[in-house]
């Protein structure tokens, strides 16, 4: 009776913090997790200095602060794009990138994991891929996770120093990503970036590619309001997900 009432009451918080802020409900410290993130260097902690002041290890230990038992592990390595990130059986096509089976959606996936997240700023953009490449690689490794029952949280692009050309593809990723797995994505690019679609200089580490302590923590502060422990406590394993054949 008692877990029941306790469910019932964190869906109910849930529901309201959904009107009010993104606030923990309260149901994130009743049960652990283990989060896996896959990505590129963002995610790997470039920019931060010391590595724990990266919004991935700021999200460790602030999810270790609601359940020590919580786990996030990270297998996100620099200069990673969407096709180094594919499910194990997928075939790279001629003149792209092979997957990387120890870092990839496969590799997260036997962490045994309750969760995902995807973070994917800039390096498809860098590397010339088009808008529809892009999200046909990002589906492919979304559907691999959801065909196992595992829920996935995406980042949006961030703001890097392109030129026009490349700003304006990462803008339609940007609005891509949003338009298609919102609720489950995080915003990446509005809490750093300038009106020029770069980086603010608040928040550049410098080389106009990657964010600084304030900028990680800026970052870590979204992953918060996806409110992923609440979500899992809450609904079902894939509610809210559509999942292709």
């Amino acid at each position: 009776m008692t877990s029941l009432r306790s469910f019932f009451l964190c869906s109910l918080a849930l529901l309201l913090s959904s009107f009010l802020s993104a606030q923990d409900s309260g149901c994130a410290a009743l049960q652990s997790y283990r989060i896996v993130v896959i990505g590129s260097s963002t995610a790997a902690g470039s920019g931060a200095n010391p590595r724990d002041s990266s919004w991935v290890n700021r999200y460790r230990t602030y999810l270790q602060g609601l359940h020590p038992d919580n786990e996030v592990i990270n297998l996100a390595r620099g200069g990673y794009n969407t096709y180094r990130l594919m499910p194990d059986d997928f075939q790279a096509p001629t003149n792209r990138p092979q997957v990387d089976s120890s870092r990839n959606v496969s590799a997260a996936l036997r962490q045994s994991p309750d969760a995902i997240i995807l973070n994917l700023p800039s390096n498809d953009t860098g590397s010339g891929f088009s808008v529809a490449e892009q999200l046909s690689n990002f589906e492919g490794i979304v559907q691999a996770a959801l065909q196992a029952n595992v829920p996935i949280w995406l980042t949006t692009t961030q703001p890097r120093n392109f030129s026009a050309a490349g700003i304006a593809k990462q803008l339609e990723m940007r609005d891509s990503l949003q338009s298609i797995y919102a609720p489950f994505i995080m915003d990446f690019w509005s809490p750093i970036a300038n009106t020029a679609g770069t980086i603010d200089t608040l928040y550049d580490s410098g080389d106009g590619v990657h964010v600084n302590n304030t900028g990680h923590r800026l970052l870590f502060e979204q992953a918060i309001e996806a409110m992923i422990p609440d979500y899992l406590y809450s609904l079902s394993p894939l509610e809210g997900y559509r999942i292709v054949d």
